[in-house]
C-alpha cells in the first residue's frame, strides 16, 4: 500500500520507557518523554512526545494533576526551541500545548526523564503557560 500523502508520520507504538514502576512526582523544568495516552482528555496523534513539567502537585496522593507543555516539530504557535541532542530533541520544535497528567499515571514505563529544559526556554514556557 503506498504511503498516505499530506498526513503526518507518527509512531504507532510509544518508545520503550523502561520497566513499569511506582508513581512519582517530577520537578518543574524537567523534560520527559511522555506517552500521550496519559494526558487527561488528550487527543494527541503521536504515541509519545517530549514535555516539560510546569506544575507539580503539593505532595503524593494529591488530587491535583501534573501539568506539562508538550513539544512538537510542527510550525505552530508557542515557544520555539532549537534541536538539542543533550535532552533528546533531534529537531527544532515548539512547546505548544498545555496538558494534564493524573498523578498515578506519572510513573516509569509511561514517562522517561530526558533532562532539564535549559534557560531561557524554561522561563519562556513558564511565562506563556503558567
Amino acid at each position: 500500500m503506498p504511503p498516505r500523502r499530506g498526513r503526518p508520520k507518527h509512531a504507532l507504538l510509544p518508545r520503550d520507557k523502561g520497566k513499569r514502576g511506582e508513581p512519582c512526582l517530577p520537578q518543574v523544568g524537567q523534560l520527559y518523554l511522555v506517552e500521550t495516552t496519559t494526558y487527561v482528555l488528550g487527543t494527541d496523534p503521536a504515541a509519545d512526545r517530549p514535555a516539560v513539567v510546569i506544575t507539580v502537585p503539593p505532595g503524593p496522593g494529591s488530587k491535583s494533576p501534573i501539568q506539562v507543555v508538550t513539544r512538537t516539530s510542527k510550525n505552530v504557535p508557542g515557544v520555539a526551541h532549537p534541536a538539542d541532542l543533550s535532552i533528546g530533541c533531534d529537531r527544532n520544535g515548539v512547546f505548544s500545548d498545555l496538558v494534564s497528567v493524573e498523578q498515578q499515571l506519572w510513573r516509569p514505563g509511561n514517562v522517561l526523564l530526558l533532562g532539564v529544559l535549559p534557560e531561557p526556554y524554561l522561563s519562556r514556557v513558564l511565562e506563556r503557560f503558567w
